[in-house]
């Protein structure tokens, strides 16, 4: 029995202490705020879902409304990269410039960004795209002939072809009238 005192009173110990731990009530699901990390999948793939149905402007208003909720997080850091992304469709060419800009923010400002490499390769397919842009800008349109044009064009060249035909005709009739008669 001498032995078995020491076990109960570290029993006795053990339960009467586990009784001075503070107690956390647990969360319930409809008081619990939102962190950005607990948000950021759902927004995500809402906004790539607006996107693929072209709806870029419903993605990037959850986007920007996700990194106005949650400044400073890393999952905010993180939505320049995606609206540029967004931006960078060509069905948009008019807001490849923004984009541009959108990338070169999330560089300067995400040096630790999860998508640096890709922001850096998508920056310069911008750059190069808005040269290739402004070169096929700066080169005069080529005008194609319609093909009434030829017709026309063949038409016109049979018509002074006869009036050639014809105007050496009269030459020699008018050579031959003008010569003496023996």
């Amino acid at each position: 029995m001498i032995g078995a005192r020491p076990a109960t009173f570290a029993l006795a110990l053990l339960v009467a202490g586990s009784g001075c731990l503070p107690v956390r009530p647990l969360p319930s699901e409809g008081n619990a705020t939102p962190t950005a990390a607990t948000e950021w999948q759902s927004v995500h793939s809402h906004a790539m879902t607006e996107a693929r149905a072209s709806r870029a402007a419903a993605a990037e208003k959850a986007l920007a409304d996700f990194a106005q909720r949650h400044p400073g997080s890393p999952e905010a850091a993180e939505v320049p990269y995606w609206r540029a992304v967004l931006k960078l469709d060509p069905a948009n060419p008019a807001a490849i410039r923004e984009s541009m800009a959108m990338l070169e923010a999330y560089l300067a400002n995400a040096p630790s960004g999860m998508h640096r490499a890709e922001a850096e390769t998508l920056h310069r397919l911008g750059l190069a795209l808005e040269q290739r842009n402004a070169a096929l800008a700066a080169i005069p349109p080529a005008v194609i002939p319609r093909p009434d044009d030829k017709a026309r064009d063949e038409e016109l060249q049979k018509l002074r072809d006869e009036l050639a035909a014809a105007n050496a005709e009269l030459d020699r009739v008018r050579r031959r009238v003008s010569r003496p008669r023996p």
